[in-house]
């Protein structure tokens, strides 16, 4: 059976969600453009919305004070309402907040790549998950993941080692300088190389992942890597914090967290899906944006790029 709703009556973001959920479950619906969106006047556009009940859809919105018809009801609708209701967030979602209001739950995505700004929205979205956390700001991280004093290098996989050596040499020193990496990675400084404090290295690998191993970013053994874990690189140079970083995103864990690591351009190249990067950097390289109790993803409208907000106050606030 098809039927029309009208417009205004999904003004408001829970009458929004409402109508989704319930065409989700009970039938489909279209947005019908009276008007090519080109004639775009002031974000409005003239349409109709469309749904096709399969399941007793239309009385359930009538019950509901949903405004329903048999006949098309044309109405200027806002450009970010239309992309709020052909937004689909297909992958999986965590509750991290409630509406402003208070009215309803908010849900973020818990998929992809996201930048944020908050570490207590992160904890929220990896709850539960296989991660690995990359912490630059001295954050005590000990009371919900496991740390990782120093990464054990015979633990890892030779793919993981040849993926990260390259990379590590193409944001330092150079990609020609990959093979010798990987070399030092797998088989070690040299036992001379790893105590004498004072010896003069020539060679610039060795002197690199020298740094690395003082640090104590790596270590060239076996260890355990724990299901939900932490490196904590608080304070080391950039170059040590930068390797770790490629750890995380060349590794086996199911989430890669990464707080308040000075962004470098050079990563961008090595960006994964389920990334949670907490700090500054390009937002354009992330399918959504938590910030300021903000959630901000876009949308596609007819071959336009429409950005939509929703506010929150995060359930770490009000429990």
């Amino acid at each position: 059976m098809k039927f029309y709703i009208d417009p205004m009556s999904l003004r408001t973001r829970k009458n929004r969600l409402i109508f989704k959920h319930l065409v989700k479950k009970f039938g489909t619906f279209e947005v019908i453009y009276r008007e090519p969106p080109k004639k775009l006047r002031y974000n409005l556009l003239l349409a109709i919305i469309k749904v096709e009940d399969n399941r007793g859809l239309m009385n359930t919105l009538k019950k509901l004070k949903f405004k329903v018809s048999k006949k098309p009801i044309p109405a200027l609708v806002d450009i970010k309402i239309v992309a709020e209701l052909l937004h689909d967030r297909r992958g999986k979602v965590k509750p991290i907040g409630v509406s402003k209001d208070k009215e309803y739950v908010v849900f973020a995505p818990a998929e992809g790549k996201i930048l944020c700004d908050d570490p207590g929205v992160a904890l929220m979205l990896i709850r539960n998950e296989n991660t690995i956390w990359i912490e630059a700001k001295g954050l005590n991280l000990s009371a919900v993941l496991t740390e990782i004093p120093s990464i054990p290098l015979k633990s890892i996989s030779p793919r993981i080692i040849s993926d990260l050596s390259l990379a590590f040499s193409k944001i330092t020193i150079g990609e020609r300088y990959a093979q010798e990496i990987q070399r030092i990675l797998v088989e070690g400084l040299g036992s001379e190389m790893e105590t004498e404090e004072e010896l003069t290295i020539v060679r610039p690998e060795e002197k690199l992942i020298k740094e690395i191993f003082d640090w104590n970013i790596i270590k060239f053994s076996t260890g355990e890597l724990p299901n939900r874990a932490f490196i904590d690189v608080t304070g080391a140079p950039l170059k040590c914090q930068w390797f770790a970083v490629l750890f995380g995103l060349f590794s086996d864990y199911d989430y890669v967290v990464i707080h308040d690591v000075p962004w470098n351009i050079r990563l961008q190249g090595f960006l994964r899906s389920n990334l949670i990067w907490i700090g500054d950097a390009p937002k354009d390289l992330f399918d959504c944006v938590i910030k300021d109790n903000k959630i901000i993803e876009t949308v596609s409208v007819n071959n336009r790029s429409i950005e939509i907000i929703e506010e929150f106050i995060p359930l770490y606030s009000i429990v």
